[in-house]
């Protein structure tokens, strides 16, 4: 596929979902209209909160909200060399409110980038987002792996929106003396001071859902569990929803692009793509499987009054987990609170670039 047409179905999905294909080696057995409108029985609003910040009841997820034991991942460890070995736990506490969307018993672990994983990294375009998404589902295949009590599942079973989250956690384990910091400044908008922003883990911001609507998350499921009657539309049906993982994102493209490659004319449906993830509880890897997944599904999406459609688009508008496109620093010498895009100063290929020990070779 050329760049081109690469490029044009990532403009159609409108970097909705990322891609790569999905190495299923290690779990073959898991196969089997217009905008609209706000209704007044809105559930919930959306607020911005931090990737540390309690929101959930500290008896609810006690297990998460030890955070004197790990501040900062790798903190507890010594380390001589400029790489570190070896996978580690990370402590759920660092996930913040968004712990809570696993189940109990998951735990995650990760290991310094490889020499593999860094290979894949040479390889990114900056200019091409689907360059760097099969990157960083690289990195994630080799470096993160989730272990339950019933054994390890596939990496890919982590939530979509902590992908990044994962990849910067990974990146501070790699470079143990914090020699390859991604910092940038802007100047407060209120002294002119420049205040300076450090890319981590720690400086993501989420946009979470709020109280009110919490409680309907199952937790012992991973499941939304909502009652559309409580909020004026008259069904009989009670509305599950499952949590968009990075195995549905990457497959759901794949699909995509499979449609694309069979009629580069046909049209693709954003509204549609964006509610797959969530209505479906999983998404086979296999082109005939997810095609009939899909065409299942769409016939009961085309079915939706303009109200069932509004409703169920507001539910996933705000329970769904938004990372956030800026970090929030306050000004040393004011204290004005300064923002400043997510941004990479070299590129995302520099993310993982290990300077070397040698002389230069050549000029260019």
């Amino acid at each position: 596929m050329s760049y081109i047409e690469d490029n044009q179905i990532e403009k159609e999905l409108k970097g909705q979902i990322p891609e790569a294909p999905i190495d299923d080696t290690e779990n073959k057995q898991q196969e089997d209209s217009q905008k609209p409108q706000q209704q007044e029985s809105m559930i919930g609003k959306k607020i911005n909160v931090g990737a540390n910040m309690q929101r959930i009841d500290k008896d609810e997820i006690n297990e998460f909200s030890n955070k004197n034991r790990l501040s900062r991942v790798g903190e507890s460890i010594a380390v001589n060399s400029d790489i570190r070995e070896g996978w580690m736990e990370v402590d759920k506490a660092l996930l913040g409110d968004r712990a809570i969307f696993y189940r109990p018993d998951w735990e995650f672990r990760i290991r310094p980038a490889t020499v593999e994983a860094i290979r894949h990294w040479s390889t990114i375009d900056d200019e091409n987002a689907n360059s760097i998404d099969r990157v960083f589902n690289e990195v994630m295949k080799t470096c993160f792996s989730i272990i339950t009590t019933n054994g390890p599942i596939p990496w890919y079973n982590v939530n979509a929106w902590d992908r990044f989250f994962f990849i910067l956690l990974i990146r501070e384990y790699t470079f143990s003396k914090g020699e390859t910091k991604i910092e940038y400044t802007e100047d407060c908008i209120n002294c002119n001071n420049p205040v300076t922003f450090q890319l981590t883990s720690g400086s993501l911001l989420y946009d979470m859902p709020d109280d009110e609507v919490m409680p309907m998350f199952d937790q012992s499921s991973c499941n939304w569990i909502i009652d559309p009657n409580e909020y004026g539309l008259e069904t009989d049906e009670i509305l599950k929803l499952w949590l968009p993982t990075l195995e549905k994102d990457i497959n759901v493209k794949q699909w995509a692009m499979n449609r694309y490659q069979e009629n580069p004319n046909r049209e693709l449906d954003p509204v549609l793509i964006r509610f797959l993830p969530w209505f479906l509880p999983k998404i086979s890897k296999d082109d005939t499987i997810a095609q009939r997944q899909i065409n299942e599904f769409r016939r009961k999406f085309e079915s939706w009054d303009i109200d069932t459609f509004n409703f169920y688009n507001d539910v996933i508008t705000n329970i769904m987990v938004t990372p956030n496109t800026k970090l929030i620093q306050k000004c040393p010498i004011c204290g004005e609170e300064v923002t400043s895009p997510i941004r990479f100063p070299n590129g995302a290929s520099s993310l993982f670039h290990v300077e070397s020990k040698f002389k230069k070779f050549g000029k260019k």
